[in-house]
Parts: structure tokens; C-alpha cells; sequence
């Protein structure tokens, strides 16, 4: 949102990315899971060292078998291995809507290295705000 007639559009979930239209020749957006092939995602998943070959081979196999939402809270895991230890982080949204995965991964890396980066959800609108920047 916010550019053209500067409205401030509520992002999609998952759920809507994935059962929604796919992206067409030179659209750049999309779910990887729902929307890329087996080959181009597995070779996308080993070049950016996404976890080990084991975390992307059981993210492979949660992808051929239709559990987009999985695969991608999988894919989490591999990135934030020991986020369910970090105190406060919420994960309730990782793999339900796109902007709860970055949140989480912002306010996970902000923990790790004891920066004041917590992110939250604003209420109803998916658009990831730093506490620092409340009102």
C-alpha cells in the first residue's frame, strides 16, 4: 500500500498467498512452498545455506506434500534454532502470515545480540512496527 491513491492495503495471510492466483511471468511475489518447483526451491534452499541438508530435505518433503504452512515454520526452525528458548518471542503467526514470520525473526535476531529490535504486530493490519516506534 500506500503509494498511487496512498491507501494502506492489509497484507495477505499464507492461506490467502496460497490458494490465491499465482504470480504470473515477472510478478515477484507468491509463497516459495506453494509456488515454486521442486527443483528451483531445492536449489534456492541449498544456496542461501538454509539450515542443514537434513532441515531442507524434510522441508522438501513437507513441500511435495502440499504442507506449505509447514514447510515454511520448518524453514523457520532451521533459521532461529533456538527460538523457542528466547523469553516473550512470539512464533504464534510463523507460517500463517509472512509479515508474524519476519516479526518473529526480527524480534529473534534483537534478542540474540541484546539490541532493543522487538518487533510487534499492529492489531488488525499485519504491518510489523519496532516497539520503539509506539506511539
Amino acid at each position: 500500500g500506500k503509494e498511487g491513491k496512498r491507501t494502506n492495503y492489509t497484507p495477505f495471510s499464507c492461506t490467502k498467498i496460497i490458494l490465491g492466483t499465482p504470480p504470473s511471468t515477472g510478478d515477484h511475489h507468491g509463497c516459495p512452498y506453494r509456488h515454486y518447483d521442486d527443483e528451483h526451491l531445492a536449489a534456492i534452499l541449498g544456496k542461501l545455506k538454509i539450515g542443514s541438508p537434513s532441515d531442507r530435505s524434510e522441508i522438501m518433503n513437507l513441500k511435495k506434500t502440499k504442507h506449505f504452512n509447514l514447510a515454511c515454520q520448518r524453514h523457520f526452525q532451521a533459521m532461529h534454532p533456538s527460538a523457542h528458548t528466547v523469553p516473550d518471542l512470539n512464533l504464534g503467526g510463523v507460517g500463517d502470515h509472512p509479515n508474524a514470520w519476519y516479526a518473529a525473526s526480527v524480534a529473534y535476531h534483537g534478542a540474540k545480540s541484546g539490541s532493543s529490535g522487538d518487533v510487534e504486530m499492529k492489531e488488525n493490519s499485519g504491518d510489523a512496527l519496532k516497539t520503539s516506534d509506539k506511539v
